[in-house]
């Protein structure tokens, strides 16, 4: 009965492991470099967020808007890319 008990547990650990790296890829998967080219609105923490920003981009014709800055020094704004 332990070694079943044991086998058990492995297979639960292995399934754990692979399924923290699958949740590690795909957030590395969404992470995108994109143009600064379109940012216009700082981003100011509780009053206009990434929410804000997505909305403002989608009305002006593009597909996806978050709050990044270019260097630490920047200032965060909402910028928009395709």
């Amino acid at each position: 009965m332990g070694i079943k008990t044991l086998i058990i547990f492995f297979h639960i650990f292995i399934l754990a492991v692979l399924s923290s790296n699958n949740i590690i890829l795909t957030s590395g998967a969404e992470i995108k470099k994109f143009s600064y080219d379109h940012c216009f609105h700082l981003c100011v923490a509780g009053e206009y967020g990434s929410n804000e920003c997505f909305v403002d981009c989608a009305q002006k014709g593009f597909w996806h808007g978050d709050c990044a800055n270019r260097t630490e020094k920047d200032p965060i704004r909402c910028c928009c890319y395709n």
